[in-house]
């Protein structure tokens, strides 16, 4: 059952490299970000060297909580959810030092397994890629170890969690930094016998988080002159090769000088990247994609569901979409505009239904199903900025917004579709004719005039049609709405917004009611 009381939750955690907070407020079948907090504080450096977590580290580790809690109380969170990682399960005086955290900073630390890190990983990843259609390998290179986990159609094969931390190699295996040749080499047979428990799937992709990971997509997009997204990008194969052999006898100072490159990751990023291709080399694949998220958002999506609230993603399934869309993505962009969401959501629902419905006859192909239900979920964002033409708003902001998976050019696509769900039809003056390529033109019109459809349907935003079983003849497209009390403005509001259909198909648009 979902709550209807918003809420905030603030999630810890404390890993070997860095402690991260990340505070939400929860609603609905979504949450927005409202407040962030990270600090290298690199706790695994002495622990991976003694065993235990002391010292300076130890210092940084409590400075880092206790400013953490005062962010906590000054956002009047209620609730929190603490983990600690690879660092917590080593440590020798790991249950001292959560005791210690308890007493001094007034927060309940858990030290999660290895196997729970992964499934973690594993449930933040599932909200932003399709699963379902590819075997995967997801990867989550921490500072303390690398959990794996083999995933076939989205079913889970076989999960671990490694020591591939790239701090953690780093003190193995390069006392002196750089690494040299010498200890790449005994680096990289550790890494090779740690994979050995794996089968021999044949992998579609593979799926990395973790800081340094998204630090090394960022060097590679510079490099590559690419804008990188900010939640996923991909990395090829012989970008990491290039990346190892450049710098493997690069110093630490030499490697902070590489654009791109956070200067406090500048130790660790070629372990990292050694660690990488080993993975993508034992699984026999040409790249990766490095996810912005990882274990922070699996935390999120996990104590979420466990309070009640059914995030959207789940939702995507239960209504039986042909595709795995990032809904959840949608709506907590959709949020920092203070959109409908229930509204949003129901138009994607009933713009997916004319799609399937008008797809032969629209001869559109599948793949542009994705661009619909996107333009869909934020047709209406522009509403933040003014009532008055909130449709050219919303074009203005798809176009500028950071959506995860899509590039500059699928955005506009995106935008263009929204822009033309009311008002005026597309005209050879309008942005539009400079911004889509001829060959996506078509079906950009074709899917604006199913979104007009789909938005007029839920005129009163309070989903009074709940469902629609459109046929389609020569000379007919009957939308035949399934509702239970009258519906006389999504009647009207049909015969205003049908135009668009109704001249690219030639037929007659038909509302049939009781």
């Amino acid at each position: 059952m979902e709550r209807e009381r918003p809420f905030k939750l603030g999630i810890i955690d404390a890993g070997s490299n860095s402690i991260k907070l990340q505070i939400v407020e929860a609603k609905g079948g979504s949450y927005a970000v409202i407040d962030e907090y990270k600090v290298a504080a690199r706790i695994g450096g002495d622990c991976f060297r003694t065993g235990y977590i002391t010292g300076e580290s130890k210092k940084n580790l409590f400075k880092a909580l206790k400013h953490i809690k005062k962010i906590i109380e000054l956002n009047e969170t209620d609730a929190i959810r603490a983990v600690g990682t690879a660092v917590f399960r080593y440590a020798k005086n790991k249950e001292e030092t959560v005791s210690e955290i308890k007493k001094t900073c007034g927060i309940d630390l858990d030290i999660i397994s290895g196997e729970e890190e992964a499934k973690l990983s594993y449930l933040a990843v599932l909200g932003s890629f399709n699963l379902g259609k590819f075997n995967s390998v997801i990867v989550d290179i921490g500072g303390g170890s690398g959990e794996i986990t083999v995933v076939e159609r989205g079913k889970i094969l076989k999960s671990a969690s490694t020591a591939l931390g790239c701090l953690r190699l780093k003190n193995d295996f390069s006392g002196n930094c750089p690494p040299y040749n010498l200890e790449i080499s005994a680096m990289k047979a550790f890494i090779k016998e740690s994979l050995g428990g794996f089968g021999d799937i044949g992998l579609d992709e593979a799926i990395c988080t973790g800081g340094t990971v998204n630090n090394l997509a960022a060097v590679y997009c510079v490099i590559n002159n690419k804008k990188p997204d900010s939640r996923i990008n991909y990395v090829s194969k012989l970008f990491l090769e290039d990346f190892i052999d450049v710098n493997k006898n690069s110093s630490a100072a030499d490697i902070k000088k590489i654009k791109a490159v956070d200067a406090w990751r500048a130790d660790i990023i070629v372990p990292a990247a050694i660690i990488l291709y080993e993975i993508i080399t034992r699984f026999r694949l040409k790249g990766f994609y490095s996810f912005r998220g990882g274990l922070m958002t699996g935390l999120l999506l996990d104590e979420l569901n466990k309070r009640g609230v059914v995030m959207a993603v789940k939702k995507t399934y239960e209504k039986n979409y042909e595709e795995t869309f990032p809904i959840s993505m949608f709506s907590e962009i959709g949020n920092k505009f203070k959109f409908d969401e229930k509204h949003a959501k129901q138009v994607a629902f009933l713009s997916e239904r004319l799609f399937n419905a008008l797809e032969e006859s629209y001869g559109i192909a599948k793949e542009y199903l994705k661009y619909l239900i996107a333009a869909a979920m934020l047709h209406d964002i522009g509403n933040f900025v003014s009532l008055s033409k909130h449709h050219k708003h919303s074009l203005y902001l798809i176009k500028n917004i950071d959506l995860a998976g899509f590039s500059d050019y699928e955005k506009a696509i995106i935008a263009n579709i929204a822009r033309y769900h009311r008002k005026s039809l597309p005209k050879k003056t309008h942005d539009i004719y400079g911004d889509i390529r001829e060959g996506d033109m078509d079906a950009v019109i074709k899917l604006a005039s199913i979104l007009r459809v789909a938005d007029a349907l839920d005129r009163e935003h309070n989903g009074n049609v709940t469902d629609i079983k459109p046929s389609v003849t020569d000379k007919i497209i009957a939308v035949n709405p399934v509702y239970e009390e009258d519906i006389p403005l999504e009647t009207e509001a049909l015969e205003t917004k049908k135009d668009l259909m109704e001249k690219i198909t030639g037929k007659r648009v038909y509302l049939k009611t009781a």
